[in-house]
């Protein structure tokens, strides 16, 4: 994760216990599923600032309409590095929350030059795409659908389907595969099982102490006001649910040193699935770290699944 993530998450991590603490449920609702962008009044739009991707290496770029609610989601493309004369398959490659798919854009590089043709995403509200709200995978897998739908039309997908993401981006891999039969295979890095079990869990352990001063009840009560507010329902944001409805083949990787995202929320998803998933646990690897992929473990994996299941 990038520094700029990490102070992110943290930042959102204070706000959400200052305000819990206060009782301003509907403030730490608003809080809790507001896009980066809608926060930020920096933030890239399309409409006025080149993409930044666009000059980090990727062979195209394009826009793409989703909804309801309407957005605009910022798509990259990066072919084959090998001299292949077709892509082995196609993956899409999410990123996690707070940050963009300029991040991915290295691992996106490993897959192509492995053969594939990959397709990062700004997912809704991130980086240059538009829209007010996050929904923590509901609404962005139904997003991504249509992404899926577009690449058909522009004749880049090829091969089967796959997808890669780290975090938010890998639950929400998981609720892709959950409502799109196109998906073939997964990997997903660090992903959260459900969003009612990680959002107190972050409250809390990005600071330590305080943010045990917030009860449980406090907690779901804010959740329920969030999806009045983004117009979702929070149980539905659960990547547990999703990866039993899946016939995709998945792939969990996470670090038993993980406390932003502990390591049971990948035993528990491979447990809801053990006939078409795999766990596989990286010693002493914690959520940064596991992004970064310092020993090349998530690499070699990942590719070793790709290449069986794609």
């Amino acid at each position: 994760m990038k520094p700029t993530a990490r102070l992110g998450m943290f930042a959102l991590a204070m706000w959400f216990v200052c305000i819990g603490l206060t009782g301003c449920q509907n403030q730490l609702a608003e809080l809790m599923v507001s896009s980066p962008n809608r926060l930020n009044p920096w933030a890239d739009n399309p409409s006025r600032l080149p993409p930044i991707e666009s000059m980090a290496g990727v062979d195209q770029h394009f826009y793409v309409p989703v909804g309801p609610p309407e957005a605009t989601l910022s798509v990259s493309v990066i072919e084959p590095r090998d001299g292949m004369p077709a892509p082995r398959g196609t993956i899409l490659v999410l990123h996690g929350i707070y940050t963009r798919s300029l991040s991915m854009i290295p691992r996106a590089m490993k897959l192509a030059d492995a053969g594939y043709r990959t397709v990062l995403v700004d997912l809704r509200g991130h980086g240059g795409s538009t829209g007010d709200y996050i929904s923590f995978g509901v609404r962005e897998a139904r997003d991504l659908s249509q992404v899926i739908d577009a690449l058909h039309e522009r004749k880049l997908v090829a091969g089967r389907l796959g997808v890669y993401g780290v975090s938010f981006g890998a639950a929400t891999s998981i609720q892709l595969a959950g409502c799109d039969p196109r998906i073939e295979a997964v990997v997903a890095v660090a992903p959260f099982s459900a969003m009612r079990d990680e959002v107190p869990h972050f409250g809390r352990t990005m600071v330590p102490g305080v943010g045990w001063a917030v009860t449980d009840r406090g907690y779901q009560g804010a959740i329920d006001e969030a999806g009045r507010v983004a117009q979702f329902d929070p149980n539905e944001a659960s990547a547990v649910e999703a990866i039993r409805r899946t016939k995709a083949q998945v792939l969990i990787i996470h670090g038993t040193n993980d406390w932003v995202v502990p390591h049971w929320h990948g035993e528990r998803l491979h447990k809801a699935a053990p006939d078409h998933s795999e766990l596989v646990s990286i010693p002493l690897q914690g959520h940064t770290t596991i992004w970064m992929d310092p020993t090349g473990k998530v690499a070699r994996h990942s590719k070793a699944w790709f290449d069986r299941w794609l």
